[in-house]
């Protein structure tokens, strides 16, 4: 094999091993997330059934708000600054952005308490003990992050936490 091929060969595997690798790291799919949790809290058949019927009725009801804020920051982000428009597209875009952002929140407060309500007092006291400790690896994460440079400079721009999540400036 000439070197040409032997270069061309090597991207190709490279490319493949990559590819494989990030795939092992999607980690499980939502629905092994959620097997996981209900064995977990030691979830009767029926309270598994009502979680499940509330996951798929949320899923449905917050689909059209992700593709509007998909939407809003695809407008955001192909605006030109150079376009004579630009100001009212882009506050537009925010606007659209904002408001889809408070109805999933609002959408996201709504299932929470939904789901709440399935569970028995000691379910609800391990889930929130598991959702503290999942918080506390992500900060652990966070900071191993930032020592090691962050994610070229994204976790800069971001502010204050809201509605549990980090919101950006």
């Amino acid at each position: 094999m000439n070197i040409k091929n032997s270069l061309i060969a090597a991207a190709v595997a490279a490319t493949l091993l990559t590819t494989a690798i990030a795939k092992a790291d999607d980690g499980p799919s939502p629905e092994q997330r959620m097997q996981r949790a209900f064995e977990q809290l030691g979830l009767s058949d029926a309270q598994r059934s009502q979680l499940r019927g509330l996951s798929e009725t949320h899923r449905a009801a917050t689909e059209p708000l992700r593709d509007q804020v998909r939407t809003a920051q695809q407008t955001l982000a192909n605006a030109k600054p150079d376009d004579p428009n630009y100001a009212a597209v882009t506050a537009e875009a925010r606007r659209n952005l904002d408001a889809a952002r408070a109805q999933l929140r609002d959408q996201q407060e709504q299932f929470r308490s939904r789901t709440q309500a399935v569970l028995t007092p000691e379910q609800r006291n391990a889930l929130e003990a598991r959702r503290a400790e999942r918080r506390e690896r992500m900060e652990e994460r966070r900071g191993q992050m930032g020592e090691m440079g962050g994610r070229g400079g994204v976790g800069e721009r971001r502010g204050p936490r809201e509605g549990g999540r980090l919101r950006r400036q």
